[in-house]
Formats: structure tokens, C-alpha cells, sequence
């Protein structure tokens, strides 16, 4: 039986999709008003996003959601995927399409831009800050609000500031993405800008916590920006799902690379 590598990678890949489960994505076609999304409310002057027209990054879709300049209300939106317990060998995985036109290059402190994605733990409500991930534009850190910078619940070099991944604001569309892996297997999390890993941190109560805090699923997604921007943003084809950690699907390959080779000389001997 003759077993090409390319086969057997597009076998993995299908594996790979089939064992992924999506408790929430969404591309915004159908609106983001009376959907799922909810305005986070804590500071008490919290806009929902808008649908618009303006951008649209899904393949045959037209829509996205809107996060307005605005100063001092924020626009933002969060939304409830579902308490999700990660099992091991497997990383939470949350993606999200961040479009700007790049009007403001966030030099000017007087004009900050900040968009924000990020995930929480499972709590009666997302603002309790039972777990709390974070990748996207921050004003007032280091670099301003030129570059992207992560943070994670007091588990990171700084006791939970922002560190900047040193990577520039764009005009387009950029694509954001952070992987979460169990306590069992030490609570990493790590952060992607377009689809290149910027850096990594721990989750709270995971390997490297402080304050023995609590271990608890991650619940809820968010996006948009938590105070006053001086930019407008688009975001695009949110998701999050559980999927094999990178180790497994790296191991995954490598028997497969080992069993083509197997297949192969087998092959050979019997020519």
C-alpha cells in the first residue's frame, strides 16, 4: 500500500479538525445587535459593537463589527462560549480578525488607541476576573500605543502588566490568536499575530501563579476596547475551540514521517 507524505498530512490535518470542538464562532453576518454579544458594563459608559459594511474579512460575507473612536466611552462587547474544561493534550484556542485603516499611529499621548481580545475564567459574571488573558493595544505602556502587548492575571514577568511583543500596528487586517493549555500540563499561554507565535505566559493558579489564585475553565471572549481610542477597528471571525496541543499534532506528523519512511523501504524490499 503506498502512503504518500502528502496524504498522510492532510490525514492529520482532518484529525486534527475533526477532534476540535467550537462551542462559539462568530462572523458577524447575522448582526451583532440582540445576538450574543453583550456591552461589558462595569465603567458605566460601555457601547456595544455595531454591524457594518465598511470591512468584511469572511470569504462571501459583508459584514464585521465596528468599535467606534470614541473619548471617554469605550465600545466593546463579550460573549458566553460556555465554561470549558481543557483535558490534556488539548489547548483552548481563540482567534479573532482585527481590521484598522491606521489613521492614528498612536504617538500622540493625548490620543491613545487601544482595541482589546481576551478570554476570562468561569464566573457568575466576566468582569469578576477569575482568569484573565489579554492580546492587543494598550496606551500608557512602554511603546505607546504603537505595538501590541500581551498580559495574563498576575502571572507574567511583570506581576500582571502589559509585555509588548515589539510587533507595529498595521493598516489591513491583522490576525490575533491565543492558545491556553491545562493546569495538568502547566497552564501555558500563548500569544499569535499573524499566525507567529510574539510570546508566552502562565494562566492563573497554572505553573509560575501567584497569590494562590484559584484554578478555573475559561468562559468568555472579548473584543473591542475598554476605554477611550483615538481609532477605529474592525473585527472579524471570532472563535474559540478546543484543539490538540502544537506537541501533539508535532508528534502526530513525526510517527507519520516515521510510517511513510517504514511504508517506503518495505516497498523497496519487495521491488
Amino acid at each position: 500500500m503506498k502512503v504518500s507524505m502528502a496524504a498522510f498530512c492532510a490525514a492529520v490535518l482532518v484529525a486534527a479538525q475533526s477532534w476540535a470542538a467550537l462551542p462559539f464562532s462568530d462572523d458577524f453576518e447575522a448582526g451583532v445587535s440582540g445576538s450574543v454579544w453583550k456591552p461589558w458594563t462595569t465603567g458605566g459608559n460601555d457601547n456595544l459593537l455595531t454591524t457594518d459594511t465598511s470591512h468584511n474579512h469572511t470569504p462571501a460575507g459583508s459584514k464585521s463589527a465596528r468599535v467606534f473612536a470614541s473619548d471617554p466611552a469605550a465600545w466593546n462587547g463579550y460573549a458566553d462560549f460556555g465554561s470549558t474544561t481543557i483535558s490534556a493534550g488539548q489547548t483552548l484556542r481563540a482567534d479573532a480578525w482585527l481590521y484598522e485603516d491606521f489613521s492614528n499611529n498612536g504617538t500622540n499621548g493625548a490620543q491613545p488607541v487601544t482595541n482589546m481580545f481576551a478570554l476570562f475564567g468561569a464566573a457568575a459574571t466576566p468582569n469578576a476576573f477569575s482568569d484573565y488573558i489579554q492580546l492587543g493595544v494598550v496606551p500608557f505602556f512602554p511603546g505607546g500605543s504603537q505595538t501590541y502587548g500581551f498580559r495574563t492575571r498576575y502571572n507574567d514577568a511583570t506581576g500582571g502588566g502589559i509585555i509588548n511583543t515589539g510587533v507595529s500596528r498595521k493598516a489591513g487586517w491583522t490576525e490575533l490568536s491565543i492558545e491556553a493549555d491545562p493546569y495538568s500540563s502547566g497552564g501555558a499561554v500563548r500569544f499569535y499575530i499573524d499566525g507567529v507565535l510574539k510570546g508566552s505566559s502562565f494562566r492563573a493558579g497554572g505553573n509560575g501563579g501567584a497569590g494562590g489564585l484559584s484554578q478555573v475553565d475559561l468562559q468568555f471572549v472579548r473584543v473591542g476596547n475598554n476605554s477611550k481610542s483615538y481609532e477605529n477597528f474592525w473585527y472579524d471571525d471570532v472563535s474559540v475551540g478546543v484543539v490538540p496541543e502544537p506537541s501533539t499534532v508535532m508528534l502526530l506528523g513525526m510517527a507519520g514521517i516515521g510510517l511513510v519512511g517504514v511504508t517506503q523501504r518495505r516497498r523497496q524490499r519487495v521491488g
